[in-house]
């Protein structure tokens, strides 16, 4: 533990170490403590890194199937094929710019890197729900997503003994705030009035009718600023889901 010590000569006070105190007076030579030589702090082995490739996985014909379903959502993307950060590496990734469900176009400002399919499930629930939410709830268009990257090649939260992330699959994005059509930008986790939460509420339960995993502020002190949603499969099926 590295020792702070408090000289006050006018008054003859001091601080010990581990906060012990005592006066002395300003007439007496008191010896001070010799402080300690400051050890060297040990250094902390790096993280492993973090390897993630699912090239070779995808069956004939699955990319043609998810651009599809990509254009009946409405999605205005740009094919990656294969998309690389770090040293995860995903296939079938595509950059998503909007989703135009027939009465608005919502532009995805960042233009996140995901695999095909997550992307298209976040397509539709963009144009099924939040769209209409927002109009419904907060009284404006939805006019723009404000997201993270998409891909990201990390661990979860906790550590480097953590599972991978689903962000290194490409199967998950972080929703930070939307842009509506009277200039009002709605952060996560900022100060919404009564309506506004109604549709951040409405957004955030209806999400969890596409993916299998949403969180969001009250969930862990990490998601205190964004919506995260992922597809992540949990045994033989998409069936099980997180929603806090």
């Amino acid at each position: 533990m590295k020792l702070q010590y408090l000289f006050v000569f006018a008054t003859g006070f001091f601080l010990l170490p581990d906060g012990i105190s005592m006066a002395a007076s300003a007439d007496r030579d008191v010896p001070l403590p010799r402080p300690k030589p400051v050890q060297p702090q040990a250094l902390q082995p790096s993280a492993p890194a973090v390897s993630y490739s699912n090239l070779g996985e995808n069956a004939p014909g699955r990319s043609e199937q998810c651009k599809a379903a990509l254009n009946a959502a409405g999605a205005s993307f740009k094919w990656v094929g294969t998309a690389t950060e770090g040293s995860c590496t995903i296939g079938d990734a595509v950059e998503l710019a909007s989703v135009n469900n027939g009465t608005d176009t919502i532009s995805f400002r960042q233009k996140p890197v995901m695999a095909c399919e997550f992307a298209a499930l976040l397509a539709r629930w963009t144009g099924e729900v939040a769209g209409p939410v927002m109009a419904d709830h907060a009284g404006a268009r939805l006019k723009a997503i404000d997201t993270g990257p998409g891909i990201v090649c990390r661990r979860r939260a906790g550590g480097a003994k953590a599972k991978i992330s689903e962000h290194a699959k490409g199967n998950a994005l972080d929703i930070t705030g939307f842009r509506l059509s009277d200039k009002r930008n709605l952060q996560i986790g900022g100060n919404l009035g009564k309506q506004e939460k109604l549709a951040f509420k409405a957004l955030r339960t209806s999400a969890c009718g596409y993916f299998t995993t949403v969180l969001g502020p009250g969930s862990n002190p990490a998601h205190q600023h964004h919506f995260h949603f992922d597809r992540a499969k949990r045994g033989k099926s998409y069936n099980y889901r997180i929603c806090e």
